[in-house]
């Protein structure tokens, strides 16, 4: 909410708000209602609104999605609910891996009341009140405010649902007020994410001496313009942080000239070589329909960024029974296996669990069958970069962010953004033209995050 609400025509902050659980937040008419409200509301802002819900998937089966579809995003703001896990605790794990992997808001919600209830469970609502204050999250109390709302206006239990579960239009409207309502800023609250979300701002050691945070070698800095500027190759910037993710923030102006690139190092050596930074996309669906064919796809060894294939080779009628080969764009053919045994590729790329083959499911489900030779495939995509190359900065308000590495251990790490020396010397450019992306408290800063370890 700092961030929307303090976004204006000459800072405009970049937001992310993901809204995850199963079909009723996977609703297009839910996403879209709080995408404009958000964007109505908060003009300024830069609002990125993304759903990856998937209808019918209880948190039993979220927990296994997640490392696909929640963690790796990391957005600025989680919108989440979901059915089932309370007893078995596949709910309360899904919220404290969030505080684990991430430094991520949470607005969650309880469930409403459905056609055929009476009244609402309240060991249920209960328990979503008691997540929400151990995790310090924001709770829509939707369990209490929904059979309100139906007695205020001597409404129908079905008024609002399209069956006996769905909200139709009207109580999707209802909903996005509901949460409209919890997502306001107080200035008058102390902000926590201060404690989680730290940022760093360059020309500081610069124009006071301060050692204690951004450290500068060298005598080729300089401060121009309110930006911290690096005309040589052999000067370096170091950053010692807490957390798990590190960003660096730039409004650099065209009139310094091009900026140039910089190699990252993280705790000495290149982001790309530490095997926590690469993530793995969600497996592709099954025959007919949203749900993915495996729920989780693990790995053993350090992955490389490629495209994985999965071939089903023999497959009963079922769906129950089947094997399958798999094969890497980069590591090549990987290995076969059945579905009633753990699978370990040869590379150690590819792990998966046969209770995350999902297609025995889909069989049941859908009706659909599943023909010799289906792919299913996934991706492994870089949480790094290894150099830095400043975006061309087309508008001035806006707030350019990039994250240099997410995922790492939680804990102390040393980053040097070093400039390219062979860039440098292959550009034969001008020092004055090879600037370095400094920063300035109206320009560019180095931003950490430091997650709870969920706790």
């Amino acid at each position: 909410m700092t961030l929307l609400a303090n976004s204006s025509k000459e800072r405009r902050w970049p937001v992310r708000v993901l809204i995850y659980g199963q079909s009723i937040t996977g609703s297009k008419a839910l996403t879209e209602m709080i995408g404009a409200d958000l964007k109505t509301r908060f003009p300024f802002a830069e609002v990125t609104v993304e759903n990856r819900s998937i209808g019918g998937f209880g948190a039993e089966s979220l927990v296994r999605t997640s490392v696909h579809d929640l963690y790796p995003y990391y957005p600025d703001l989680l919108i989440f609910h979901v059915y089932g896990g309370e007893m078995t605790g596949e709910l309360e794990r899904i919220i404290s891996n969030v505080r684990r992997y991430t430094t991520t808001d949470i607005l969650m919600f309880n469930h409403h009341q459905n056609r055929d209830q009476t009244s609402i469970n309240e060991n249920s609502a209960a328990y979503w009140r008691y997540l929400a204050h151990k995790y310090d999250c924001e709770l829509v109390d939707v369990s209490r405010e929904w059979p309100r709302y139906l007695r205020d206006n001597r409404l129908e239990p079905g008024r609002l649902l399209r069956d006996n579960v769905h909200p139709n239009p009207e109580g999707y409207a209802f909903l996005t007020t509901l949460i409209g309502r919890h997502l306001t800023f107080n200035p008058l609250l102390a902000g926590g994410w201060s404690g989680t979300v730290r940022t760093y701002e360059a020309r500081r050691a610069l124009d006071e001496g301060a050692s204690d945070e951004i450290i500068f070698t060298g005598d080729s800095w300089r401060s121009e313009r309110g930006f911290v500027v690096g005309t040589s190759p052999n000067g370096t910037l170091k950053l010692t942080f807490e957390g798990n993710r590190v960003d660096v923030i730039t409004r650099y102006p065209k009139e310094l000239g091009k900026p140039g690139s910089a190699r990252v190092l993280i705790d000495g050596r290149p982001p790309s070589g530490n095997p926590l930074l690469y993530a793995i996309t969600r497996p592709t669906t099954g025959v007919g329909t949203w749900w993915p064919a495996i729920r989780r796809v693990s790995c053993e060894k350090p992955l490389l960024l490629e495209d994985w294939t999965l071939r089903i080779t023999e497959i009963n009628e079922d769906a129950s029974k089947f094997r399958f080969e798999v094969s890497g764009s980069k590591t090549g053919p990987d290995g076969s296996g059945t579905s009633e045994e753990r699978f370990v590729s040869r590379s150690g790329r590819v792990v998966i669990e046969p209770r995350d083959f999902w297609l025995a499911q889909t069989k049941k489900q859908f009706k659909t069958d599943t023909p010799v030779g289906f792919q299913i495939t996934w991706s492994v995509v870089p949480r790094f970069v290894d150099q830095y190359q400043p975006p061309a900065i087309e508008d001035r308000s806006r707030v350019y962010q990039t994250i240099l590495a997410q995922g790492l251990e939680n804990g102390t790490h040393t980053l040097i953004p070093l400039v390219d020396c062979r860039n440098y010397s292959e550009r034969r450019r001008p020092s004055t033209d090879r600037s370095y992306p400094g920063a300035s408290p109206a320009a560019s800063v180095a931003r950490s995050h430091a997650a709870s370890g969920g706790a």
